[in-house]
């Protein structure tokens, strides 16, 4: 995925810490709802194909805006990484050294490119496959926050273990 981060000297202060977490919330919410099939319900069969067609246009809105983005450059390199609602590894030729603050910008939803800003300190180093692996503790995530990670890394996770299956059927 790709990620940047930046070390830091001190955490925001409470009221931009409760801002972040309200916009992390909110764009868990919404990576969550692009990523999950709509649910069927009782409308009628003419309503129901009104909302798909609008769901298409929206999607298509979307991935046109998260290209033009892309291209703009200001996505960083996306990175090996691995994390859950508590905290962060990732390869990094440099990474910052153990002990230290650093502000995260996680990108999670390729087709949003809007990313979740993160704060965290940094426990340990370990090999990685191509790189150092710095390993983060998350700080200050509200509980909301916490649950919409817990929920993506859920999600993500049973979506590896389905494609999986469906590779060894084959």
């Amino acid at each position: 995925m790709p990620l940047d981060w930046e070390a830091v000297d001190q955490l925001p202060p409470g009221s931009r810490l409760a801002t972040l977490n309200a916009s992390n919330e909110a764009l868990l919410r919404v990576q969550e709802g692009l990523e999950e099939p709509a649910r069927g319900s009782e409308e009628s069969q003419e309503m129901a194909q009104e909302f798909q067609r609008l769901d298409a246009k929206l999607n298509l809105m979307l991935e046109l805006m998260a290209e033009w983005l892309r291209r703009q450059g200001d996505l960083p390199p996306a990175v090996p990484l691995r994390f859950n609602a508590r905290g962060i590894a990732w390869e990094a030729d440099a990474p910052p050294p153990p002990d230290t603050l650093v502000r995260l910008r996680l990108y999670v939803c390729p087709s949003l490119p809007k990313p979740l800003v993160l704060y965290g300190r940094v426990l340990r180093h370990e090999p990685g496959a191509s790189a150092t692996r710095a390993v983060a503790a998350f700080l200050e995530l509200s509980p909301a926050a916490v649950d919409g990670l817990e929920r993506l890394v859920f999600r993500r996770h049973r979506r590896e273990v389905a494609l999986l299956r469906g590779q060894s059927r084959n």
